[in-house]
């Protein structure tokens, strides 16, 4: 299990009046605990701010204890602009740091990534649904920022959220969330130069979500298992891992009350 400390920011509470869960990393080891705290702030009518502060510990592939080894400290900003009602876009830098354990990685890789987001929002009844599209460009090195075999990867995402009142006030709901993942990377093998791997599918992320919203401070608070299948090596072998994950997502924090 990998245990998650994070902090960031929701998602467009001005856009629709329930924001977005702050889903856990993908993660290795066999069972993972995910705890986040977030806040959003509105610039204006078009323009959120997000932060991202997240650690996370983890099991063995063959073990389920939630803090056996060291997992991933993360930082993260992005900014999104409201397009339309329905529409929005975002772009984000993160920075990840994360530990391994086994003979095919170094004892710790840095990430820094940036990343565009396009999101498509609408309603049925009382369902609320969201959408996006995301790339991925990733940035790898070793300890200390030393170079790495594989220094990049360009991956594609599509999520698909649903979220279902449980009662008239808005106050619970019932959320589901699923995520496909595809990616290629740039290689430096020996005696081969720098060659790009297949495009082609590597992971897949559904969740489900209690939420309750608190009025006072205005926030939300999550709690959601998620089931990760993703690529291992060899290259046709498929991993699963599940995710304890638990956020609180304040709205708003600094709003001018004068």
């Amino acid at each position: 299990m990998k245990r998650i400390l994070c902090a960031a920011f929701p998602f467009l509470a001005w856009m629709l009046p329930l924001p977005a869960q702050i889903t856990a990393q993908g993660q290795g080891g066999k069972t993972v605990f995910w705890n986040a705290l977030g806040l959003e702030q509105s610039a204006g009518q078009r323009f959120v701010n997000k932060n991202v502060l997240a650690y996370s510990r983890h099991s063995r592939m063959d073990s389920w204890n939630p803090v056996e080894q060291p997992g991933v400290w993360t930082v993260r900003e992005e900014a999104e602009y409201k397009i339309s009602r329905r529409f929005g876009f975002s772009a984000g830098i993160m920075y990840a740091w994360r530990a391994y354990a086994d003979s095919s990685h170094p004892s710790a890789i840095n990430e820094i990534r940036f990343y565009p987001r396009l999101y498509h929002r609408f309603r049925w009844g009382r369902l609320r649904f969201s959408q996006y599209l995301r790339a991925d460009f990733r940035l790898f090195s070793g300890p200390r920022f030393t170079p790495w075999h594989k220094p990049f990867e360009l991956r594609a995402r599509y999520l698909m959220k649903m979220s279902v009142p449980l009662d008239r006030k808005d106050r619970n709901y019932l959320v589901f969330v699923t995520e496909f993942l595809a990616a290629a990377d740039r290689e430096t093998e020996p005696g081969q130069g720098k060659t790009f791997s297949r495009f082609r599918f590597t992971e897949n992320r559904s969740s489900v979500f209690y939420r309750h919203h608190i009025p006072r401070p205005d926030m939300f608070f999550d709690i959601g298992i998620m089931h990760q299948t993703w690529r291992g090596s060899p290259e046709n072998q498929f991993n699963r891992t599940w995710l304890l994950q638990v956020d609180w997502v304040f709205i708003n924090p600094f709003r001018h009350t004068g």
